[in-house]
């Protein structure tokens, strides 16, 4: 996917606002890839052995599909990823990555067999569910992901004026600038992204 970037945005916040965020990851955002991997992708992202990731990470869906063996899935470019933490209930027994009830959606379940390692990388739909929002949120935020101009102006709106009184610092383009001259910004209309990353603490 060929990406037009209208910018680059760094936001410090000395309290955690991961909340703030819920909407966005659920809604999906994107995320630049840099392995056609999807357990190595996860490992870095999280700072977890893959011993760690599948205890963490119970339920993944690749493009709708349920995927029982991160190491064997292999992302490409355009591809929608969705995790969740273990679901309750029998359907959240029959998702569950390599559970016992596996088998029986076998008919759905992602098969990488015709899908190579994309080493090039590429562009991601992210969606975040349930406990996995407060845990995974925060990381994808610090490694920096991708929204257009319309996704980014709501989101700095919707951000209260209590919860920008504890944004620390700010800077576009290598350029510090102030939270109330941020929210003056006409961003490019035009289909691209900004990256937006943002830390807490």
């Amino acid at each position: 996917m060929n990406v037009t970037m209208h910018g680059h945005l760094r936001l410090h916040f000395q309290k955690d606002i991961t909340a703030a965020f819920f909407p966005l990851f659920q809604k999906g955002f994107y995320f630049e890839m840099t392995t056609g991997n999807l357990q190595d992708m996860l490992c870095r992202i999280c700072d977890l052995d893959p011993a760690a990731l599948k205890a963490r990470i119970q339920t993944i869906f690749l493009n709708g599909k349920p995927v029982d063996n991160l190491a064997t899935a292999n992302i490409q470019d355009g591809d929608c990823l969705a995790f969740s933490a273990a679901m309750p209930g029998l359907v959240g027994a029959t998702m569950r990555s390599g559970g016992i009830l596996a088998g029986f959606r076998h008919s759905i379940s992602h098969r990488p067999a015709d899908v190579q390692s994309n080493a090039q990388g590429g562009i991601l739909l992210i969606k975040l569910f349930n406990l996995l929002i407060k845990e995974l949120g925060p990381r994808f935020l610090q490694q920096g992901i991708l929204l257009d101009a319309t996704e980014l102006r709501n989101l700095l709106t919707f951000l209260s004026d209590l919860e920008w009184k504890d944004c620390t610092h700010a800077e576009l383009n290598a350029n510090k600038i102030s939270p109330d001259t941020l929210m003056t910004i006409a961003w490019p209309e035009a289909p691209g992204f900004v990256l937006l990353e943002v830390t807490f603490g």
